[in-house]
């Protein structure tokens, strides 16, 4: 199907340069690269060790994904289609601006980059390693993505993940039988329903588990509470291993895997269906444009007492195209304005987010002493914020998609809207960077200190019911005023140790404000520049749509005045030689209508 359909714009595009159209065919090249690149991305996702190397592993029948009781993925590996086996890896860059590079390396050094055991903490900086493999389940341009899993979906790493969701084609969630989905696992299926149009349940380790159909049920009731018609499948990595071992079908089905592959072919070909729609829309586009110049001058040279009525149509029409490609065009209000309220929006949506945590971390530090949790706490904290950055840009991401539908509302010409995949590396990568300036601590005093508080503290008390004993005529020293120094004493010690629980708990609050405003500072910056560069990209998309627009009506006009001048015999050899060619890109116009008709009843 990418093959017919690479042939049609190929076509396309040489008939936009035949005809001197090289806007046309600049627009077309592009819908030619994304047809040549069909990747299906699928993010595989799920807590920890739940089975995703095993999943992804047992799917293409080679250990890409270490895999083992003690290891866990660190950095993302995307898995593809390539006629001979390859491994690259991509390190972050040094300098934010600069675009790096992927490295060549060995299969057998997979563990090295992705894996905890030999990338702890990816203290390598690896962005994501890259595998080629000639699998036929690839082949169709399925991408697997194993996303990394140290600490589970509660930890960093999953701010990145969730920032991934509406650039990915389909999802498949894995948790194992071993218990029903936890409070973490709904979260993330919550926001995932509305970020990514494909989602698919996978059950895992269902050989290990008795009762996995059981859990299956439980888990069917918690997505149908969610709202989520999704489909739910039952694999185990461990049967597939070993049917594919003793080449067992029965086996091979019952693993469940079969069912797994058959769902990612119809993601995929429901992808290709969209990519094939998607380049048809442009396809017409193109050609209809080529076509009006033609099809005004027809009009002229077959009813020349009309033609002043033709010119006058199209020289409206031209009046309308230049006004789209002014600065004051209706779109450009439209587009400066939302990219404005868009801002102003996503601004104080982030702020009500990092408020709403700082509400949260102070409500903890009042319940807690924060020297004996700020290890956990910091861990949470910075957790936290990385969430909150990746939520904000799952709806800045919505937002600008319903921008871009707005701005393409004002061509008449049923220019499709763009859609808007912002990338949140380099926020979370700034988020991440950010750390807290100071370390609660408990600096209590030690056993001669609090000997000396409890001294002074007594002193006072003794001193004071001391003088009031003298005064009853009994001795200063005597077990009363003993015992009330000693009680005095022991006060003065709680104290103090209050007193010091309360400034922990201040610098702790501080420290934590001071942490999110730093955080906020250095990510309302990151976002502005995100929204500076969609507006660019959505201006820069129609603006060239606009000169299109206003070229094929200024040619039509120039064709339709043209042919106003001609004589009676030139009007007829002209007309013939104008329907030889509306015939041609009649032709054209019908297998790009083939092209759309062979997507038709089939699912998207």
């Amino acid at each position: 199907m990418y093959d017919t359909a690479l042939a049609t714009v190929q076509l396309t595009m040489d008939a936009a340069k035949a005809y001197g159209r090289d806007d046309l065919a600049y627009r077309l090249s592009h819908v030619a690269d994304r047809l040549r690149d069909p990747a299906v991305r699928v993010l595989v996702v799920g807590e920890f060790k739940q089975g995703k190397s095993s999943l992804i592993n047992a799917l293409v029948n080679a250990p890409v994904c270490p895999v083992d009781d003690d290891v866990a993925t660190s950095a993302p590996t995307a898995i593809r289609y390539a006629e001979e086996p390859w491994a690259t890896v991509t390190y972050e860059p040094d300098d934010p601006s600069s675009e790096p590079a992927p490295e060549a390396i060995e299969l057998d050094a997979l563990p090295l980059y992705v894996a905890e055991g030999g990338n702890p903490g990816n203290r390598r900086r690896v962005r994501i390693v890259e595998v080629g493999l000639p699998r036929r389940i690839l082949s169709q341009g399925v991408v697997l993505i194993d996303t990394p899993g140290v600490g589970g979906l509660g930890s960093a790493h999953t701010a990145t993940t969730v920032a991934a969701l509406p650039m990915a084609d389909a999802l498949l969630f894995l948790t194992d039988a071993s218990q029903e989905l936890t409070a973490p696992e709904l979260e993330f299926l919550a926001t995932a329903r509305d970020a990514c149009p494909n989602i698919a349940f996978v059950l895992t380790k269902i050989d290990f588990y008795p009762e996995w159909r059981r859990i299956r049920d439980i888990d069917a009731a918690h997505l149908e509470r969610l709202g989520m018609d999704v489909p739910i499948l039952t694999t185990s990595a461990t049967l597939r291993r070993k049917a594919i071992e003793s080449k067992d079908r029965a086996l091979n089905l019952e693993s469940g895997y079969p069912y797994l592959a058959e769902h990612l072919a119809t993601v995929a070909s429901g992808d290709a269906n969209r990519s094939i729609k998607t380049a048809v829309a442009d396809l017409h586009g193109a050609v209809d444009q080529l076509r009006s110049a033609f099809v005004a001058e027809k009009e002229t040279l077959e009813h020349p007492d009309d033609a002043s009525a033709v010119v006058a149509r199209f020289t409206q029409a031209k009046a309308k195209a230049e006004e789209l490609r002014s600065k004051a065009a209706k779109w450009q209000v439209t587009l400066n304005d939302g990219i404005a309220d868009l801002t102003a929006d996503i601004d104080h949506v982030l702020r009500a987010r990092m408020r709403l945590t700082t509400r949260e971390a102070e409500a903890t530090i009042d319940e807690q002493d924060p020297a004996e949790i700020w290890d956990e706490f910091e861990q949470w904290l910075q957790r936290r914020v990385s969430h909150d950055l990746a939520q904000t840009y799952l709806e800045l991401s919505a937002r600008a998609d319903e921008l871009s539908e707005r701005v393409a509302g004002h061509f008449d010409d049923g220019v499709e809207s763009i859609r808007i995949e912002p990338d949140a590396t380099d926020a979370l990568q700034t988020a991440a960077a950010i750390e807290t300036r100071k370390r609660i601590e408990d600096e209590s005093p030690s056993i001669g200190g609090k000997g000396l508080i409890a001294m002074r503290g007594s002193y006072g008390g003794f001193l004071m019911f001391g003088m009031i004993a003298r005064m009853a005529g009994l001795a200063m020293l005597n077990p009363a005023t003993a015992v009330i120094g000693v009680l005095m004493g022991t006060k003065a010690v709680r104290d103090e140790k209050r007193r010091r629980l309360t400034m922990r708990r201040q610098q702790a609050k501080i420290t934590t404000r001071q942490y999110i405003d730093d955080a906020t500072f250095a990510i309302a910056k990151e976002t502005r520049d995100t929204l500076r560069q969609v507006q660019r990209h959505l201006r820069d998309h129609y603006q060239g749509r606009a000169e299109e627009m206003n070229r094929s009506i200024s040619e039509s006009l120039q064709a339709a005045k043209g042919a106003m001048k001609i004589d009676t015999e030139q009007r007829t050899r002209r007309l013939r030689d104008v329907v030889a060619e509306l015939q041609r890109l009649d032709g054209l116009r019908q297998r790009i209508d083939a092209l759309e008709g062979s997507t038709e009843g089939k699912p998207t």
